[in-house]
C-alpha cells in the first residue's frame, strides 16, 4: 500500500496512475493499494507513521481515508469499497 496526498483542487486519475506505475515500477513493486490521506502523519522525528497504517489495513469499513485498488483489468486504480475487499479476502479477486 502506498499513502498518497494530493496537491489541494487536485484529483486522483486512476488510468493515468496506472499508466504512470506500470511505466516506472516492475510488477511487483506497483502497490496493489493506495491510501488518500489529507496529510501524512509523521512522527517527533520527521518520520511517516507507517506502523500505524500497516495496522489498519485495507478494511474500508476501518480505515477513514479513500482506498483505491489496482486493477489490472481496468488498468486502473479503482475505489475499494466492501464489496470489492470482500471479494480480495474471499480470494475471488486475486491480487
Amino acid at each position: 500500500m502506498a499513502a498518497l496526498v494530493l496537491r489541494p483542487g487536485c484529483r486522483l486519475d486512476g488510468a493515468a496512475l496506472y499508466r504512470h506505475v506500470e511505466q516506472l515500477l516492475p510488477p511487483y513493486a506497483r502497490p496493489r493499494f493506495l491510501r488518500l490521506q489529507e496529510r501524512l502523519a509523521m512522527t517527533e522525528t520527521f518520520k511517516q507513521q507507517k506502523v500505524r497504517l500497516a495496522q489498519q489495513g485495507f478494511d474500508p469499513a476501518g480505515v477513514p481515508d479513500p482506498l483505491f485498488l489496482l486493477d489490472e483489468t481496468t488498468k486502473a486504480y479503482v475505489p475499494l469499497g466492501p464489496a470489492l475487499c470482500q471479494q480480495v479476502l474471499d480470494g475471488r479477486l486475486r491480487i
